[in-house]
């Protein structure tokens, strides 16, 4: 995505004298160059945008909607970074679980860190330091509608802290992760 958006900004940089101009520059010898692949505008510009967009891909039940908002190289799903080509396939075999998830998830107070990728956004705000008895009762009530009892005691235990289903969105709105299967 960064090379991408590099090679738009410096199409953009040299494209941007002749904008406007009334005679054109006369034209340089053609070269024969590598092809370039089409470059496509981030279906987001910021967390928040990414964020309504998967609420309303949830309010709506679509899970196609989620699929420009995913980065196959840099989406790390249950299956880890860019090992999965279509998560959203996957998602729909589960039917409506993962979509609720991830409206649960967001419903949830996020937390916001520094990482090696940028400013993450994480929903819900608990991680491995937490404890059993930093769920809050509404959290514990929202997780309870897409989670078993049983899931639900895992997803947060005094060995492991927090380890339940988890969503990050970088500030850049790039879509990092959805893991929606518990584990340490």
């Amino acid at each position: 995505m960064r090379q991408r958006a590099l090679l738009a900004l410096a199409v953009l940089a040299m494209a941007a004298p002749s904008c406007g101009s009334e005679a054109a520059a006369p034209a340089a010898p053609a070269t024969e160059a590598a092809p370039v692949a089409p470059t496509t505008e981030p279906a987001a510009a910021s967390f928040e945008e990414t964020r309504d967009a998967i609420l309303a891909a949830v309010e709506d039940g679509d899970y196609d909607a989620l699929r420009p908002l995913i980065e196959p190289d840099t989406f790390l799903s249950d299956f880890g970074f860019g090992e999965e080509p279509d998560p959203v396939a996957r998602w729909k075999e589960l039917g409506p679980k993962a979509l609720q998830t991830m409206g649960v998830l967001l419903r949830m107070q996020d937390v916001v860190r520094e990482t090696n990728e940028g400013t993450l956004h994480q929903w819900p705000s608990y991680d491995a330091d937490s404890k059993p008895g930093d769920l809050t009762s509404e959290d514990r009530e929202l997780l309870s509608t897409v989670l078993t009892n049983n899931e639900l005691k895992q997803a947060l235990t005094a060995d492991y802290g927090y380890i339940g289903p988890k969503l990050g969105i970088l500030a850049d709105g790039t879509w990092w992760f959805f893991i929606l299967e518990p584990g340490p």
